[in-house]
Parts: C-alpha cells; sequence; structure tokens
C-alpha cells in the first residue's frame, strides 16, 4: 500500500488572502464604486463624486468632502480588517454604519493599482500613498481640498481570469450607474455627480425630500403618481412611495428597499412588497417602489451575506406586515379606475356581475360613491371606452329554427366549426360562446394579440417596410441611468427595425421615428423591458417588436366589436393553433363544460 503524503498547512500571503477576499467582495467595477462610497457616506459626506473610463476597467475614483483621515491611519487603513466602525464582537450586532469589515479597501488595492490621498479639514494639506498589488509605490504630501480621493486604476490586472467575466463597457457602465443611483435614493440630502469617460451622466443636488429625487432620477411621469408609505414607530418604521401600479415591470429592477440606509435584496422584504400589491397587480408584474426601513440596529443581523443585500430580522414577521400593510394601505388611497376585483367587490355586484363594470350598493344603505371595478390591471393606458348603447341580440350562426328556442338558429355556417351554437360580446371585454360542449370565456384583446403575433412572424424583420413614421416633435422617454447604458449599444440594432432613437440627455431617450405599426406603442415600457434582457437583449429585440406591434393592433379591452368583428375573432380561434395563451403567457381563454355547470349548480 502507497504511503500517504500529509500536505504541509502554511499561512497565505497576504496579498492572496486579500485576493480571495476581493473574490467575494469585488465581482465587477459596480461593486468597487459600492464599497468606497459606502466610506464616503460613513464619513459624513455632503458630495460624492465618481469618475470612471471604459465601465471601470481603466478608472475609477471616487472624491467626498467627508472628516478625511489623517496621514498615519492611511497606511492602516491598507491592512485587513482595520475599520473604525466596531471595536468588538457585540458591536456586530448593532452595526449602524453602511461598512464595518475593514476589507474592502485591502481587497481592492490587492487586484488593482491603487492610490488614497486625504485631508482633514484641520490639517494644511493632503498626504497620499500608492500601491500596486502588494507592493508600496509611492506615497507623501499633497494639496487637495479637505475629504478623501481614492483611484483605483488598471482593475483585476493581475487576476486576468477576473476580467474574462466582465460585460461590455456599457453594460458595466449601467451597473455603476444603478449603484450611484442607488445611493442617492438612500441618501438624498447628499450631492452625487457621476462622470463616464469625461461625460456627465448624473449631476444630482442635494435635496430635502426623497419625491425631489425621484423626480430627478426617473422623470415628472413617475413622480406624479407616487403614494406616500408611512407607517410603524419608533424603533420599526417604513416610509417612501409606492409608484401607480401602471408603471410596473416584468421584473423587480425598480423595487428600491432600504435598510437603515442601505441598500437591500431581501427576499422577506421583496415578498411583503409583492403582497403590498396583491390584488392591483398581475402576478407576473412588480410594482415600483421607494422605501425606507428604519429599525433598531439590534434587531436585525446584517452580517449574514458578503455583499450585505441580505439581512436577517430578529421579528422577521412583524417585518414583513408592516411593509405588506403600509404598500396596502398607500395604494388604496388611489385606487380608482385599476383596483382588481376582491371577495368584498364580488359580495356587492348585482346577480350577473359580468355585464356592468359599475357597480352601486343597494339602495337601503346611503348613497355611497360608485365602485369602479376592472378585473385585471392593463399596464399601458388604453384610450376610454366608447359610450355604452343598448346591449345588441347576440350573433347567432346559422341553424335550423327550432319554435322552443329564444335564438333562431338557421343552417351552418361554413367559416366556422358545426359545433359553435352562437356567440356575443360582454361587458365590451369578453366573447362569450355557447358550444355543444358547453360555454368558452374569451379574452378578445389576448386572443387579437396572440393572433396577431403570429401573422407577424413572416415579416418581423422588415417591419420598417409597412412605412416608417418620421415625427416633427421627438417622444422623448426617461429611463433609469442603467437602463441609459443598456439602451446605448442597442440603438444601432433598432435603427435596421425603423426605429430612429438617440440618447437624449443623461437619462433619457428620443424617439424620431418609428415603424407605422407602431404608433400606439409605449416606449417607456417598451425601452425598460429591453434593457432589463440583458445579454439577450440583441436576440430577442425582433421578438419585443413583435410582442409591441401586436399588443398595440389588437383590439382592445373595452372596446365595442360589431358582429362582423366578433365572428371574425371566434374564427380565428377556431381556425389556428396556438391561441390558448397570449405572448404575454396570459391564457385567452376560459371553458365550463355542461357538466361542471351542472355540477356547479348541484344538478
Amino acid at each position: 500500500m502507497p504511503r500517504l503524503i500529509v500536505p504541509d498547512i502554511r499561512q497565505l500571503p497576504d496579498l492572496v488572502a486579500n485576493q480571495i477576499a476581493a473574490g467575494e467582495v469585488i465581482e465587477r467595477p459596480a461593486a468597487v464604486v459600492k464599497e468606497l462610497v459606502e466610506n464616503s457616506l460613513d464619513a459624513d459626506a455632503s458630495r460624492v463624486t465618481v469618475r470612471i473610463e471604459d465601465g471601470g476597467r481603466q478608472l475609477i475614483e471616487v472624491l467626498d468632502d467627508g472628516h478625511g483621515m489623517r496621514p498615519e491611519q492611511l497606511r492602516i487603513a491598507l491592512s485587513r480588517h482595520a475599520t473604525s466602525k466596531i471595536a468588538s464582537a457585540e458591536d456586530l450586532f448593532r452595526v449602524s454604519t453602511l461598512g464595518f469589515r475593514g476589507e474592502a479597501l485591502p481587497s481592492i488595492a490587492a487586484v488593482s493599482e491603487f492610490e488614497i490621498a486625504s485631508r482633514t479639514h484641520d490639517a494644511d494639506g493632503g498626504q497620499r500613498f500608492a500601491w500596486a498589488g502588494a507592493e508600496e509605490r509611492a506615497g507623501g504630501p499633497c494639496a487637495m481640498a479637505a475629504g478623501t480621493r481614492i483611484s483605483v486604476r488598471n482593475l483585476f490586472w493581475n487576476v486576468p481570469a477576473r476580467l474574462k467575466f466582465l460585460k461590455s463597457e456599457a453594460s458595466e457602465t449601467g451597473h455603476i450607474a444603478e449603484q450611484v443611483t442607488r445611493f442617492a435614493l438612500s441618501h438624498p440630502h447628499v450631492a452625487f455627480r457621476l462622470e463616464a469617460d469625461g461625460r456627465t451622466t448624473l449631476d444630482l443636488p442635494p435635496q430635502e425630500e426623497l419625491d425631489s429625487r425621484i423626480r430627478a432620477l426617473f422623470g415628472a411621469e413617475l413622480a406624479g403618481d407616487l403614494c406616500a408609505v408611512a407607517s410603524g414607530n419608533p424603533g420599526l418604521e417604513v416610509t417612501g412611495f409606492a409608484a401607480h401600479p401602471r408603471h410596473a415591470r416584468p421584473t423587480s429592477k425598480r423595487q428600491y428597499v432600504f435598510l437603515n440606509g442601505r441598500f437591500v435584496r431581501d427576499k422577506l422584504l421583496l415578498a411583503a412588497v409583492r403582497d403590498g400589491f396583491k390584488g392591483f397587480l398581475e402576478p407576473r408584474l412588480h410594482g415600483t417602489v421607494f422605501l425606507h426601513l428604519d429599525v433598531d440596529p439590534a434587531a436585525v443581523d446584517v452580517n449574514v451575506h458578503p455583499t450585505k443585500h441580505e439581512v436577517r430580522f430578529r421579528r422577521d414577521g412583524e417585518v414583513f406586515a408592516l411593509v405588506s400593510k403600509a404598500v396596502q394601505a398607500a395604494i388604496s388611497e388611489r385606487q380608482g379606475g385599476f383596483r382588481l376585483l376582491t371577495p368584498e367587490d364580488r359580495a356587492q355586484l348585482p346577480v350577473s356581475p359580468i355585464i356592468s363594470r359599475t357597480v352601486v350598493k343597494p339602495a337601503q344603505a346611503p348613497p355611497p360613491p360608485m365602485v369602479v371595478v376592472q378585473e385585471r390591471f392593463m399596464p399601458a393606458p388604453e384610450p376610454p371606452p366608447e359610450p355604452k348603447r343598448e346591449p345588441q341580440r347576440p350573433v347567432e350562426t346559422p341553424r335550423a329554427a327550432e319554435p322552443s328556442t329564444v335564438y333562431a338558429r338557421p343552417a351552418p355556417s361554413p367559416d366556422l366549426p358545426s359545433t359553435v351554437r352562437r356567440f356575443w360580446q360582454i361587458n365590451d371585454m369578453f366573447l362569450l360562446i355557447e358550444t355543444e360542449q358547453g360555454i368558452r370565456m374569451v379574452d378578445q384583446h389576448a386572443l387579437h394579440e396572440k393572433a396577431l403575433w403570429q401573422a407577424l412572424d413572416a415579416r418581423v424583420g422588415d417591419l420598417a417596410g409597412s412605412g416608417v413614421q418620421q415625427l416633427a416633435v421627438p417622444i422623448v422617454v426617461q429611463l433609469t441611468a442603467a437602463e441609459i447604458g443598456a439602451i446605448a449599444t442597442l440603438l444601432p440594432e433598432l435603427a435596421k427595425h425603423g426605429i430612429e432613437a438617440e440618447r437624449f440627455g443623461p437619462s433619457s431617450v428620443a424617439i424620431r421615428a418609428h415603424p407605422a405599426v407602431l404608433a400606439r406603442c409605449n416606449w417607456a415600457r417598451f425601452l425598460g423591458e429591453l434593457a432589463g434582457d440583458g445579454v439577450g437583449a440583441v436576440d430577442r429585440l425582433s421578438e419585443r417588436i413583435r410582442h409591441s406591434a401586436a399588443c398595440h393592433a389588437a383590439v382592445k379591452a373595452g372596446q365595442r366589436l360589431d358582429p362582423v368583428q366578433q365572428r371574425e375573432l371566434v374564427r380565428m380561434l377556431f381556425a389556428l393553433e396556438g391561441l390558448e395563451h397570449c405572448p404575454h403567457g396570459r391564457p385567452t381563454t376560459l371553458d365550463l363544460s355542461w357538466p361542471e355547470l351542472a355540477k356547479r349548480f348541484q344538478r
């Protein structure tokens, strides 16, 4: 039997240890910005400037006007686990600062060419030190304003394998812009400036109120649809804003939740936000929120994840209930026209609730305000429905006449299956089809959208061939800085499809021309979803355009259809395959067999 060799156990060099720590904390340039800006905010900075080049690969520089550091502290700050924010193990359970581990600076210095310069407000000049990996390069006095300046050049120069995992310059710039956006929302009283390759991307003056900062970042349209959130008591309190459900997105990227000033992506809090929007949104959509949760530091553990994005609450059930109910209450105050049907609403409806969209409570009570109920919130604003007219007679398929029935039955129609008896439109939103097997409820918009989506398949690559509409006044779309970074690389691809767009300021895009078929496109939603596709955005661009063209060309919920239009939709349903779900995945039909109906009525 061969003799086993016992490997030696040795102490790792500081450089290797720091590079291991960097692998946990510094995954991309945006993580460097996060760690450095957190230190600036912990230093009571009132103004923070971030400068980057090549998406952060060549340069990341963070300047602040905080309290600064004395010369003898600079060298200590570059050693592992050196921090001024905690002194004992007990302090870990009442952390009130953004940083506390003392790992960020040595980890960043281990994988870059690093320089730090700082000056306290009572000093005549500053002091600087420079490192490359574990090697100190230079140091000495320097002229600078009070505060701290940290420059990180050639990130990952000595770990090239990490460079391979970085995305394009626009993508990394977008991640950095999103990181700065989070800090700007968590600390609205601090001025932030982001410069990318010499161009100012964000320039945010200090704001007294959070809604003013939201307006500066996301535009007046979103800021005008905010519902104030405020609930709880000192030690456990949530404040901020929830946006009107029309601003919901397919992803949760516009859910900004801050815990004691720290941005978090905690599963408990995201679930609480989703529960707060329950009944106001379709399950596939995520509401937009800007929430600040203030919790006693002793009641939360932030030391459970390297990036500190996940936390652990001592009273998680209480936190969940607080956030959920606060969001629900805020939206309920602005519920006009977009609330889903609830059990309480159903109790107020007459015997045939599907016939009328507007319901008034029984007459024995004092006349309350009218209750408006909409079965499903449609994110894109739709035109108002036509004025109500007298109910039309159901459209009948030709069948043989039978005296015992209310509807005449002429001879069978050749364009519809013989199993279809009759059909009619109800509530200007659905088709009700009677067949030999039972009844089928059809969402007219979803069905038509899917049929158009299939029809567009053959010519999706040449939407501009149907005609390009040049706009005398461009459509300006407000996006986040991160979305702008993603969309900038897609502008040439959009032009191939007849969508002429260009950057219009640091956080907006101007649409100057588009295919005529997209005349009613919700461009903010279209571009926002396209930016969220990430690396697959180019591959999914044609599909996005097909979805948008089909959605906006289809008949709308609330649109009165004439008998010919109704018959055509019924024909599509039985003639085409794959219409059971719309392009977004929602069902288009609901089937009830005659035995199932008899069972429901206990026959």
